[in-house]
């Protein structure tokens, strides 16, 4: 025998099968491809030169990840769609005479074609696309081309071989269904999964009561800090709710439908939800696929384009002003030099002090239980209440920056809700117990809002006696973990971007030579911000989850048009039998078109309304979450969400249309 016959026998398979393998191989193209970008860019020395990428870099690698497990479980997944509907074909093989080796021979040379074809395509398109992805994501984080066009070689290498393990592995099961298969298993396979399944009642409910739970906890949580913890716990919750009501209230309610007779005896219902109730096992599967993967989609996009369309309101909440100083545990000559040094830097650098608004407070850690603040000793579990931060100034300090009069008694405070409960009368903060005089409802200090983990509770106490001994309370307890109190200067510069830069430099630079020279016994502790800055390097940061977010969203985008693909193919073969029979019996070809649009219709759209629900439900969590990051604008995220679903929609409509012309071209073929 020709030594080259398995492959020329290989060769013309695909071929033959160009249908089922050319999506296939485009779809590890695209991810091979992106796989070498990822890496690519996550390791290119010219992002790591330019300022202020370290958090670009472990969001890359991240993006790296993410890729690779993704590939595995993708490639894997679509791998039982071309199984299921080659084994009929290796039967035939079996029952002509071919031994199982030979068939694996076959398969041997299939893999090697297929896997040649896509590492060589996606390299060679992750490096033609290269340069593009770059200058996309150097656009969106808002940094200069510090290179021009390069090839990694370190970037294909690892695609390679991670893709190749792929592909072995892949062959090696392939093999070890085959062997484990007899050939009148091979020749039935493509027909398996026809009976009629039962009801199952106790996972449709199991479904329910997780997709509950996960609704519950994305609604209910309001704290930000809990709903990063919680986030995964009610992310796994629906998945496991989707997978069970997919596979088993999918068949309840098909079941309801088909009791409905009004709804179930016309002609394209009863066709299309009898054929549905016989095969929704299998369908189950895919169509949970298909909407946890467009959740994602839903969610990435949204939640990156939220964050990068909010830059501006994030940077107004942390730095209201143009420079923010935070000085730690100063002393009254420590503050007077510091504010020499800023009109020194502004002088020399002709940008005068505008706006200034200063002040100290004292900010630690508490546990709210009713009226109770207790401060626990870190380390110790906390048995009841709420973490939440406290901030305490004096009477003179807030009256002196709101212009206010305000008198109070030594057991009395007031106190400012930045985040939290109102409606006590009083608190027991440590021991003390303060009365509640007023709650101020206009406090408008710069810098509050930049707490956001926690509920924060700003309070106002008589005077510097009463605020040290609060400190000391806290200090005893908290011992070298306990808050120092700090310093703050909000202010605005006059001048263009490049003196304002010139007089944050200057301040530091006299800092550090205050902390060289007088101050070196006790030197001056400060953190030093410009707004300017910050931007730049948030931009950079939120603009990398932008592209991230963006670039995994398209290749799981990829990965639900292909699914969908395979499942309207895989249905059309299964179909075409079945109408045939129909139209012999007399449906007419407008019915059975009917019929078929009817079914497509509802196994097609499902999962996109499912994925529009987890959306709405976890919008109250993915909003926390963005507070996170000082984004507090549940309107642009509102906004975000509703583009993104009517921009998904869209694809999701065409290619509807584009399966839905293959499915009705595979069932009209036999006519």
């Amino acid at each position: 025998m020709n030594k080259f016959f398995y492959g020329k026998l290989a060769l013309n398979n695909l071929k033959n099968n160009r249908r089922l393998y050319l999506p296939y191989v485009i779809a590890a193209v695209g991810v091979a491809a992106m796989y070498y970008i990822m890496t690519a860019i996550a390791g290119d020395k010219g992002i790591d030169k330019m300022p202020g990428t370290e958090t670009l870099g472990m969001i890359l690698d991240l993006g790296c990840g993410v890729i690779l497990i993704f590939a595995v479980i993708f490639l894997f997944y679509t791998n039982s769609f071309l199984m299921k509907r080659r084994k009929k074909e290796f039967g035939l093989f079996h029952i002509l005479g071919m031994e199982k080796r030979h068939i694996g021979k076959i398969m041997f040379w299939e893999t090697c074609i297929i896997g040649l074809l896509c590492i060589a395509g996606g390299a060679a398109a992750g490096v033609i696309l290269y340069k593009l992805m770059v200058l996309v994501l150097l656009r969106i984080t808002g940094l200069e081309v510090p290179f021009g066009f390069r090839i990694s070689v370190s970037a294909i290498v690892n695609m390679v071989i991670a893709f190749l393990l792929i592909f072995v592995v892949t062959l090696l099961y392939n093999l070890f269904q085959i062997r484990k298969s007899k050939p009148i298993e091979l020749l039935q396979s493509a027909s398996q999964g026809e009976a009629e399944p039962k009801t199952r009642w106790l996972m449709a409910v199991l479904g329910l009561l997780a997709l509950g739970g996960g609704y519950g906890i994305a609604i209910m949580v309001e704290n930000p800090a809990d709903a990063l913890i919680l986030f995964f716990v009610a992310v796994i919750l629906v998945i496991i709710g989707t997978y069970c009501l997919f596979t088993a209230g999918s068949i309840a309610v098909l079941k309801i439908l088909r009791k409905n007779k009004k709804y179930y005896y016309r002609t394209r219902h009863f066709i299309s939800v009898s054929g549905m109730i016989y095969r929704m096992k299998q369908n189950a599967v895919g169509l949970a696929n298909i909407c946890i993967l467009s959740t994602m989609v839903l969610v990435m996009i949204s939640g990156t384009v939220s964050l990068n369309a909010g830059l501006e309101n994030i940077i107004k909440n942390r730095y209201p002003k143009d420079v923010s100083l935070i000085g730690y545990d100063l002393t009254e000559e420590q503050i007077s030099k510091i504010k020499e040094m800023m009109q020194q830097a502004a002088q020399e650098t002709s940008s005068p002090i505008e706006n200034q608004v200063e002040y100290a407070s004292l900010p630690f850690v508490a546990v709210k239980d009713g009226e109770n603040m207790k401060v626990v000793p870190s380390g110790e579990l906390i048995k009841e209440g709420e973490i939440c931060m406290l901030e305490i100034i004096t009477l003179e300090e807030y009256n002196r920056i709101s212009g206010e009069q305000q008198e109070l008694a030594e057991d009395e405070i007031l106190v400012s809700v930045r985040q939290g409960e109102e409606g006590d009368s009083s608190y027991n903060i440590g021991g003390q117990v303060f009365r509640i005089k007023q709650y101020l409802r206009d406090l408008t200090l710069e810098g509050l809002d930049t707490n956001v983990i926690y509920d924060g509770y700003f309070i106002v106490v008589k005077d510097r006696s009463v605020f040290e001994k609060l400190n000391a309370m806290q200090k005893e307890v908290y011992q070298d973990r306990a808050s120092n109190t700090q310093y703050y200067v909000y202010t605005d510069f006059g001048g263009e971007d490049a003196q304002i830069r010139a007089c944050v430099s200057r301040i530091n630079e006299l800092k550090e030579a205050y902390n060289q020279g007088e101050g070196a016994q006790n030197p001056i502790t400060i953190r030093l911000d410009y707004r300017e800055e910050a931007k730049e390097e948030f931009m950079i940061f939120t603009g990398g989850f932008l592209f991230l977010g963006i670039f995994l969203g398209f290749v799981f985008l990829m990965a639900t048009v292909l699914i969908i693909y395979y499942k309207q193919i895989s249905e059309g073969y299964e179909d075409k039998d079945r109408f045939g029979i129909m139209q012999k019996v007399g449906m007419s070809p407008q019915e059975v078109k009917s019929s078929i649009h009817s079914q497509i219709l509802k196994v097609f759209f499902l999962p996109l309304i499912m994925a529009c629900i987890h959306l709405t439900a976890a919008f109250p969590m993915i909003n926390r979450l963005l507070i996170l990051f000082n984004l507090k604008n549940p309107q642009l995220f509102a906004v975000c969400c509703g583009v993104t679903v009517g921009i998904f929609a869209l694809i999701y409509g065409i290619v509807y249309g584009i399966t839905a012309k293959a499915y009705y071209r595979i069932v009209g073929e036999q006519r």
